[in-house]
């Protein structure tokens, strides 16, 4: 039987609360997790639900929402009466393979983990705790580097400052959005 202290380093399982970039970050933290937070700042790409490991419930993250995403954590913990792993993914463009790192994502990741601790979650590995870091350093600063970053700067490229502006007011947004439900193994 693997432990958590045997399994490859890359997985974190470890620690409660992970956290890596992309879809194959999301596989890697996302086998042994039973809630993964997706988290993309621009919405470059739809969520890949049917790619991320299956019973895994998918929650797409905005930083409204952090505060729900920490209760619904806390509840699933409940309902299951134990331990509840989380893998938090900052998306990356394109998921499949990030082109470099996409620090609006990775402060959304960041306002996730958080959140997390506030409520006691605070477990994390050392990859969820430099991207809460650099949430806590730059919370004022979120709006300007989401039209600033590079995905930013290329979103309002291609699609215009008014893409900027929807993907900021979707970013606020404090709707919940479960993609998909917590499933226990047939």
């Amino acid at each position: 039987m693997t432990t958590a202290f045997d399994a490859a380093p890359e997985a974190q399982e470890r620690y409660q609360v992970r956290l890596d970039v992309g879809l194959d970050g999301a596989r890697r933290i996302g086998e042994s997790a039973h809630l993964l937070v997706w988290c993309d700042a621009l919405v470059g790409e739809v969520c890949p639900v049917d790619a991320l490991p299956p019973r895994l419930e998918i929650i797409d993250a905005t930083l409204g929402s952090v505060g729900d995403i920490a209760r619904r954590l806390l509840a699933l913990q409940a309902e299951r009466g134990e331990r509840t792993m989380v893998a938090v993914v900052a998306a990356g463009s394109p998921v499949e393979a990030p082109d470099g790192l996409a620090v609006e994502d990775l402060l959304l990741a960041g306002a996730v983990v958080e959140a997390l601790g506030a409520v006691g979650i605070d477990a994390t590995s050392p990859e969820a705790a430099a991207a809460s870091a650099a949430y806590a350093g730059l919370r004022g600063a979120v709006g300007h580097m989401l039209s600033a970053s590079v995905g930013g700067r290329a979103l309002a490229s291609e699609a215009g400052p008014e893409a900027v502006a929807a993907a900021r007011e979707r970013l606020e947004s404090g709707e919940l959005r479960i993609l998909r439900e917590f499933s226990l193994p047939a």
